[in-house]
């Protein structure tokens, strides 16, 4: 009778442990896919620790990047690392589009409910996080891939 008390213990503490991610969002899940250049993408501005710049069309280099309501994607070189980020550009307390607060140490801000994420810190601000995606080098470091 102990043994069955034991494992149903350990069955609940392993259920409540597996829990969705502490951090809010409420982006409506949309395919990403699209290839970066950063030698010549973005007016080179990822070619600089800490540049930042934003898709602009649907179809950037030939993928899907609009993300939510077409507000676009940042993508971003991090200040610490030779490392690259991309974020969906749209806030996701209130869906509103983000804008580019400070270039140069990748900060972001929603006029609207006036959070500031910092996109070197995984996109955190508080306990509310960016929809990060995810970065795929290519074999020469040319270039990366985009996508969910």
């Amino acid at each position: 009778m102990r043994i069955k008390y034991i494992y149903f213990l350990t069955f609940l503490f392993l259920l409540c442990a597996c829990g969705e991610s502490k951090y809010e969002n409420n982006i409506p899940y949309k395919d990403v896919r699209f290839t970066v250049y950063p030698l010549t993408d973005f007016n080179k501005i990822l070619t600089s620790p800490g540049g930042i710049g934003i898709t602009k069309s649907c179809n950037h280099n030939g993928g899907q990047s609009c993300c939510y309501k077409d507000h676009g994607i940042f993508v971003c070189r991090m200040l610490t690392s030779d490392s690259y980020a991309a974020y969906a550009a749209t806030c996701p307390i209130d869906l509103s589009k983000l804008e580019i607060v400070n270039e140069v140490i990748l900060k972001v801000k929603c006029g609207k409910c006036n959070r500031i994420f910092e996109l070197d810190n995984n996109g955190l601000s508080g306990n509310v996080r960016l929809l990060g995606y995810r970065i795929q080098m290519s074999i020469a470091n040319l270039s990366f891939l985009v996508t969910n």
